[in-house]
């Protein structure tokens, strides 16, 4: 992976116990399923269910990440280009999250699958917590102690460790820095990353270039809220339509109005002008 220019700096974040390998590992020795570009990112063309089979059949090969672009993404990348975009295509998977991303696509003539992250997190952790678990190692960054304690309540057959985070990890390169090499140190295969973007593809390319041996990281936004129970996913006939962002909207007005009424909507724009410039 081409270096991101990445500081040693010394930081410390909850140390714990270590038992991993870090020696340096090219994580794109790992085969990477066919992609379609859509808005200056690739967008992987495997359905969910493909996808949850093979990051289970993969999650202990050589470390590689997994992103999760919905619309506010895809206008974040694109404005801020020169520190996020190599993150995202440096991806091993980039799944594509929103229907506003599938519905544009298909106005442009390319057919995406939806792969929602959220979806992706209760289908991992309900197959582990199943009689015929695997006996996957799961690590999940960033819930509160209300959150864990739902987690290990309902998937009590899986094997879960939760890492609190700090805040300001949007801010704080040394905080991210930090996240990154405990999450080097612990045992893990699969990663659940639920800090927030840019801050969690941050961390999980920085885990790249600290020398992560094996594992597959997920950048999951929110999705662990919806796989604890702590939040309600909006109805599925509203998430056919393309509506959940206003499901969400409704629930937490303000924390989320600014990313779905001024932010995301940009994405149109963003469309507009890859038609017109062709």
């Amino acid at each position: 992976m081409a270096a991101l220019g990445i500081k040693a700096t010394t930081a410390t974040f909850d140390g714990g116990a270590s038992r991993t390998g870090t020696t340096e590992a090219d994580p794109r020795t790992r085969t990477q399923p066919e992609h379609r570009e859509f808005l200056g990112l690739p967008f992987c063309l495997l359905s969910l269910e493909e996808t949850s089979r093979l990051i289970f059949a993969s999650c202990q090969g050589p470390y590689a990440y997994v992103v999760t672009p919905n619309a506010h993404h895809v206008v974040t990348v694109n404005e801020r280009s020169d520190a996020l975009l190599p993150i995202y295509r440096q991806a091993w998977l980039s799944l594509c999250d929103s229907q506003i991303i599938r519905g544009l696509a298909a106005l442009d003539g390319v057919k995406l699958p939806i792969a929602r992250g959220s979806d992706l997190i209760v289908d991992l952790l309900a197959q582990e917590n199943s009689t015929d678990g695997r006996g996957t190692r799961f690590l999940v960054v960033g819930p509160d102690s209300g959150t864990r304690r739902a987690l290990r309540t309902r998937y009590q057959r899986a094997h879960i460790e939760v890492l609190p985070a700090p805040d300001g990890l949007a801010r704080r390169p040394d905080l991210r820095l930090a996240v990154a090499q405990a999450c080097v140190r612990r045992p893990w295969d699969i990663l659940i990353l639920c800090v927030g973007c840019p801050a969690q593809e941050m961390i999980a390319a920085l885990i790249a270039e600290l020398g992560r041996r094996s594992g597959v990281a997920l950048c999951a936004g929110a999705a662990i809220d919806f796989a604890s129970g702590r939040s309600r996913r909006a109805p599925r006939w509203l998430q056919s339509l393309g509506l959940e962002w206003a499901y969400r909207l409704a629930r937490e007005p303000g924390r989320l109005w600014r990313r779905y009424l001024v932010e995301s909507p940009r994405i149109v724009a963003l469309f507009l002008r890859t038609r017109l410039f062709r």
